[in-house]
């Protein structure tokens, strides 16, 4: 079991000053000089309330930060006058953190409030006590000290009320920046969600849902893509929290416009990625969506959640896209062809649940089940010869098999010059010696 170390905790300080003030805090706590201790702790946080509101002021032009630390200067003057009680701005200070920004929890609240009181004791003569000055006890400071750093003094200062409005209006400026979710996730991990606590990083989430799932306007049309990609990021980090979080408020995260086609892709594609959110969807929610999912391919195609595994979803598009018409000459259709986006999504879908064999076997069927020489000879080229190299041996037979079958694949143009490039990787699989002609009479290659 690891043991708490202040000194590590305090290499996490969010700003270089309250670092430097800080040492001073710690070096009387090492020292024994508790009430030193105590009284410089108090200094410190005080210090860094003010860095943080200024860092919000400054860096993101946060109002709220703004109108507190206007505040603070004019009771500082007035103080300077000699019209303010002294020390009165310390108070002002402390509420207006508490009510307007979410720079401290609850908890954090209270152990502010036990600082404080403990800080005038240790500052303030009481002429009703034998020593005038109380002197804490080793386990007081210590507790005081690792609240005041777990619950402020390491959190990043992107906090205020305002973080929402803050992160959106950055995302609509820089979107066209983040070409992946990895450079997407280190830019707001480093700017926004680094030591920030709990109930923002629900903020954050709760809102983003609702303007990427439930918001039809011009602005968030534009910006659906990166709110979505961001929403996404924050689930996957902070999962745990997030489920507990949208269990106890259901309602909010029922709210989505079924009936606009951009805003329904994204969101079957998030319940697609996590399953268990379609849990808290409402039996009424479940019936409409279900409905518009089962209008249309695309839909369908990323809705794993609707049945009881991965791969029975690969089962499922396997059977219910592709079919055969037998009369005088066998026919195969496809009812919908696989696009790029639906591709990388599959595979990697397929891979997180152990599955790669059934993605290999849907591009397959995709391919021998082409409706004409146009279709065959695209779907060769995107699903056929990127993925030879991962076929295995009953796939190479039923990709021969359907090849031999199917009129449009064995008989475009391009079909010799195709047949050859998946015999190589065949003859490494079924063996150089494999009867070919034997087995698929309309299976011709080029001539070496």
């Amino acid at each position: 079991m690891s043991t708490y170390s202040l000194e590590q905790s305090a290499e996490n300080i969010y700003h270089p000053k309250t670092k430097e003030y800080f040492s001073e805090v710690l070096q009387s706590y090492i020292n024994g000089s508790y009430r030193s201790a105590v009284v410089m702790l108090y200094s410190v946080v005080m210090c860094d309330l003010i860095y943080k509101l200024k860092d919000l002021k400054e860096l993101y032009e946060d109002e709220t930060a703004r109108s507190i630390l206007d505040q603070i200067e004019a009771e500082q003057g007035k103080e300077k006058e000699g019209e303010g009680r002294k020390g009165s701005w310390e108070t002002i200070l402390i509420d207006e953190v508490k009510k307007r920004t979410s720079l401290l929890e609850p908890a954090d609240e209270i152990a502010l409030d036990t600082l404080r009181r403990h800080r005038h004791l240790s500052a303030h003569p009481v002429l009703t006590q034998q020593d005038l000055l109380s002197t804490p006890n080793k386990e007081t400071v210590r507790a005081l000290i690792r609240n005041m750093l777990d619950g402020l003094l390491t959190k990043n200062p992107v906090m205020s009320k305002k973080v929402v409005d803050t992160i959106l209006e950055d995302l609509e400026q820089h979107k066209g920046f983040f070409t992946d979710d990895v450079s997407l996730e280190n830019y707001i991990d480093s700017r926004y969600l680094k030591n920030t606590n709990e109930q923002i990083i629900n903020t954050i989430f709760k809102s983003l849902w609702g303007i990427t799932f439930n918001c039809a306007s011009d602005r968030c049309k534009k910006n659906r893509l990166i709110n979505y990609r961001v929403l996404k990021i924050l689930y996957k980090k902070y999962k745990p929290s997030l489920l507990k979080f949208i269990k106890s408020n259901s309602i909010s995260f029922n709210k989505f416009k079924e009936d606009d086609q951009n805003i329904l892709m994204k969101l079957v594609e998030l319940f697609g990625n996590f399953p268990e959110l379609y849990e808290f969807v409402e039996g009424h929610n479940k019936t409409k969506l279900e409905g518009e999912i089962n209008k249309k391919w695309k839909y369908k195609v990323i809705s794993p959640f609707l049945r009881e595994s991965m791969e029975a979803h690969f089962d499922y598009l396997i059977k219910e896209i592709h079919w055969t018409e037998h009369s005088s000459e066998e026919r195969f259709y496809e009812q919908h062809i696989l696009d790029r986006n639906e591709t990388n999504l599959l595979l990697e879908w397929a891979s997180e649940h152990d599955c790669l064999v059934k993605y290999y076997d849907l591009l397959i069927k995709q391919f021998i089940h082409s409706s004409d020489f146009n279709t065959a000879d695209y779907n060769f080229d995107k699903f056929i010869e990127p993925n030879l190299k991962h076929f295995n041996r009953e796939q190479f037979l039923d990709l021969y098999d359907g090849i031999n079958r199917n009129r449009q694949c064995y008989a475009q143009r391009y079909a010799k010059g195709n047949n050859t490039k998946i015999k190589i990787y065949s003859d490494v699989i079924l063996g150089g010696d494999f009867k070919y002609k034997e087995k698929y009479r309309n299976v011709e290659f080029a001539e070496k």
